[in-house]
C-alpha cells in the first residue's frame, strides 16, 4: 500500500443485465471448435435435442392439475434440467443468454480499465496484471461439455496434458497483448498443480500468450491451502518485488478476494463450477 489507500474496484458482469450487447457485432461470438482426436471419446455427452424450460415447466404444471398425480415437494431445482440449461447458455441455444457473449463483453470492459491505465503510466513505474488461466485465459469448455458439464477433475487434468487445451479466450489474448505492448509485466497464477507446468507454458504459448512474467502453479504446502491465501501469497510475491497490480482479472471471487488485491479485479462469469 505504502501508505496510500487503494479504492478496489470490483467490476462484474451478471447475463440478466444485458451486457452482451456491447459485443462488437463484426466479430462472430460463439463456442470454439473443439478438435477431437481420433479414437477419443465423443465430443459432448449432452444430447443436442433437449426440453426447453418451457416444456419442462408445462409438464410439472400438466401434472399438478391432474387429480390422479401425487406431485412430491422438490424443494431444489432439478440437476439435469439445470444441466439443460447450462448447456444452452454455453452453447449460445434458446433464449437463455450466451455465455461467449457475455464472457467477451467482460474482458472488453477490462481491457478499457486497462487503456485507462496505460494512458497514466509513468516512466519507469513497474505495473503488473495478473490473470488467473482456466475459464480466465484458457477455457476448459470442450472438456467440459465432453463431461456432461460435469467437470470430473481427474479426466480433466488428463485433458489439461494434451494440445487439446489450448482453447484461447479471444478477448484476454488481446488483452494480455495491449499490457505487453505498453510495457506492463504479465503474471499468470493458477490453482493448478506444478505437475502441470510444462503443459501448461507450452499451451498457454500455442493459445497465443507470449513473453509472461511469471507462471505460479501450486507446489508442496500451497497444494493445501484455500485458493484466496494461495493467491493472495503469489500476490504479494509481485507486489514484493515492487510491482503495482493495476488489474487482476478471474472467474472466482478466490482469484480476486485476500491480500494484494489488484486496484481493479475483473471477475468473468462462469457457469460451470464454483471454487471457494
Amino acid at each position: 500500500m505504502r501508505g496510500a489507500v487503494r479504492l478496489l474496484s470490483v467490476v462484474w458482469l451478471a447475463a440478466s443485465m444485458g451486457m452482451c450487447q456491447t459485443v462488437s457485432t463484426t466479430t462472430p461470438v460463439g463456442p470454439p471448435n473443439c478438435l477431437v482426436a481420433d479414437g477419443s471419446r465423443a465430443a459432448t455427452l449432452t444430447p443436442a435435442k433437449r426440453p426447453t424450460a418451457e416444456q419442462i415447466q408445462a409438464t410439472a404444471e400438466a401434472a399438478a392439475a391432474d387429480p390422479t398425480v401425487l406431485v412430491a415437494a422438490e424443494p431444489i431445482g432439478n440437476f439435469g434440467v439445470e444441466r439443460y440449461r447450462l448447456a444452452d447458455y454455453a452453447e449460445c441455444v434458446g433464449g437463455g443468454g450466451c455465455y461467449w457473449a457475455d464472457l467477451d463483453a467482460q474482458t472488453r470492459r477490462a481491457e478499457a480499465v486497462l487503456d485507462r491505465v496505460i494512458a497514466l503510466k509513468k516512466a519507469g513505474e513497474k505495473l503488473a496484471v495478473v490473470l488467473d488461466i482456466d475459464e480466465t485465459s484458457m477455457s476448459g469448455f470442450c472438456e467440459i461439455r465432453r463431461e456432461d458439464y460435469g467437470f470430473l477433475i481427474e479426466p480433466m487434468n488428463r485433458w489439461l496434458m494434451t494440445p487439446e487445451a489450448a482453447v484461447p479466450i479471444p478477448g484476454t489474448v488481446h488483452l494480455f497483448n495491449k499490457a505487453r505492448s505498453a510495457g506492463l509485466e504479465v503474471f499468470f497464477i493458477t490453482g493448478r498443480w506444478d505437475e502441470l507446468r510444462e503443459a501448461t507454458a507450452k499451451n498457454l504459448e500455442l493459445s497465443g500468450f507470449k513473453g509472461w512474467k511469471g507462471l505460479a502453479l501450486r507446489v508442496g504446502p500451497q497444494k493445501q491451502m484455500a485458493t484466496v491465501e494461495y493467491k493472495g501469497q503469489e500476490r504479494q510475491k509481485i507486489v514484493d518485488a515492487g510491482y503495482r497490480i493495476v488489474l487482476n482479472m478471474g472467474d472466482q471471487w478466490s482469484d480476486l478476494n485476500g491480500v494484494a488485491k489488484g486496484e481493479t479485479s475483473v471477475k468473468l462469469p462462469n457457469p460451470f463450477y464454483y471454487l471457494p
